[in-house]
């Protein structure tokens, strides 16, 4: 398995590259954001581990690149950026992970092998089929689940979405307006996030809100007290090829 590491802390990048190398991972290390693109025109990774304070260019920044071209595999933030509102800042922007420095090894590797595991792995996330698959039409928005997740807005252009956005709303568009549940919206994301953490989930739906709220000028998914949240916008389901909806 192939685990790519873009962290300018050379020895620490060293260390962690001998400690994997009993685990068989294959990894390659990248010490500056400018190498990055370079080595996804030969390949990509099973896993991307990202620290945030590059030089040059912040890894969210880098992680905002990665979601703009449609990338096909996970991302963990390995950062000592560790307060609360660093990690949520990080689930917000797409990471699929986020452990703070200082951390065990053995965390990493628990955590790199549960990324393994998901469709993401060996790059099979869109021959895979668990992942969702549809055309809907929301409000005046037309959302494409695959092959590159995205929504299209007839003014507003076009916002690709993580699989986990993508997932999320896919689970929200087959419910027919039904609440979901903080725990059936982990398990609509593959999420192994204990369920007692909900956080997390609140994060991810707060951020799929705002990019449907900038597009479609409108509030549609909202909270429901005890419950968990509620797609209030009408749906429907097309044919592909079917919509409409050509951005300007």
């Amino acid at each position: 398995m192939n685990i790519w590491i873009l962290d300018d802390d050379e020895a620490m990048v060293s260390l962690l590259s001998r400690q994997s190398q009993k685990l068989n991972w294959n990894v390659q290390a990248l010490h500056h954001p400018r190498q990055l693109p370079q080595a996804l025109r030969n390949g990509h990774p099973d896993v991307l581990v990202l620290d945030q304070l590059l030089p040059e260019k912040h890894g969210l920044d880098v992680l905002a690149s990665l979601q703009q071209a449609g990338r096909a595999f996970p991302v963990l933030i390995l950062s000592a950026l560790g307060a609360p509102s660093d990690r949520i800042a990080g689930l917000e922007a797409g990471a699929d992970d986020y452990l703070s420095k200082p951390f065990h090894f053995r965390e990493l590797q628990l955590r790199v092998e549960r990324l393994l595991r998901t469709p993401y792995a060996n790059g099979q996330a869109e021959r895979s089929p668990s992942l969702p698959a549809g055309t809907f039409q929301l409000a005046n928005l037309c959302f494409e689940a695959s092959p590159q997740p995205r929504l299209i807005s007839n003014d507003r252009g076009v916002q690709r979405l993580s699989r986990g956005e993508c997932a999320l709303l896919h689970a929200f568009c087959r419910s027919q307006g039904t609440p979901l549940s903080r725990a059936q919206l982990l398990q609509a994301t593959g999420s192994l996030v204990a369920p007692g953490q909900t956080r997390t989930i609140d994060v991810r739906v707060s951020r799929l809100r705002r990019v449907l709220r900038e597009l479609a000028g409108e509030e549609l998914i909202q909270p429901e007290r005890g419950m968990g949240y509620r797609l209030v916008a009408d749906v429907r389901e097309l044919a592909d090829g079917q919509h409409q909806i050509t951005p300007t």
